[in-house]
């Protein structure tokens, strides 16, 4: 299963889903996390549905993130992914080594 992690520094969970700078996919079957720039950032409109569209390309099954708004959640529940919640501010690798224990 691959994961996307919305994040500013590329350590941390990001407050905001559409406008992170960047995105940390973990994927199960590799250990470690790539970060990916999220190039709709700075998007007028549509950033969180532009991030869902990434996402989905990118094959990530799982969002962490503290929250998604409501046109972003649609997204990507209609690309088959799931959202689950993470907490602002948690350091990634201490988000990942619990993702087997949840």
């Amino acid at each position: 299963m691959k994961y996307g992690i919305p994040t500013d520094d590329g350590r941390t969970v990001s407050a905001v889903f559409g406008r992170a700078r960047s995105f940390a996919i973990y994927d199960e079957a590799m250990p470690g996390f790539s970060v990916v720039e999220n190039e709709g950032a700075n998007s007028e409109h549509g950033a969180g549905t532009g991030a869902a569209a990434f996402l989905a390309d990118k094959g990530v099954g799982i969002v962490l993130a503290p929250e998604v708004g409501p046109k972003a959640a649609e997204a990507l529940k209609a690309g088959g992914i799931e959202t689950r919640s993470a907490s602002a501010g948690m350091e990634l690798a201490a988000l990942i080594s619990g993702i087997g224990t949840s």
